[in-house]
């Protein structure tokens, strides 16, 4: 069967990687960044990456109509001066612009609910698989 542009477009409801109903093809695009930051961090680390951006994201919709920084200073400044001194860090960060990138491209898309399933996807990772040490830049 083939699939049609309005099939691509039908939310899914219920699936895990299609957080709220979502559009397939958004979801079938950030999918591999999800994994690329629950892979470059330890659970712990990857956890607390998806929570500091789900706090940057609020703050920029809080202060959305105003004069901000945006996203990427909230996540920075929540993240810390410690934050980047690893290649794993910064791939996680990429990946992390790519999935805003993407998501912000999208009218029905919802970042929020993105960010809460590579947290729970974190989550699950942390209680079933050992931590791994990010590499420091220029080791």
């Amino acid at each position: 069967m083939t699939q049609t542009r309005a099939d691509a477009a039908a939310p899914v409801l219920h699936d895990q990687v299609v957080p709220g109903g979502e559009c397939p093809e958004v979801a079938s695009l950030v999918a591999p960044y999800l994994r690329i930051i629950r892979s470059a961090l330890p659970p712990v680390e990857a956890e607390r990456f998806f929570v500091r951006a789900l706090d940057a994201h609020e703050e920029e919709r809080r202060r959305e109509g105003a004069l901000q920084l945006g996203f990427s200073a909230y996540l920075s400044d929540g993240l810390g001066e410690t934050w980047g001194g690893s290649l794993a860090h910064t791939s996680a960060w990429e990946a992390m612009q790519a999935i805003r990138q993407l998501v912000r491209k999208a009218p029905r898309a919802d970042l929020a609910a993105y960010l809460r399933l590579g947290l729970g996807l974190a989550r699950e990772l942390g209680t079933s698989a050992p931590g791994r040490t990010p590499v420091p830049v220029g080791a």
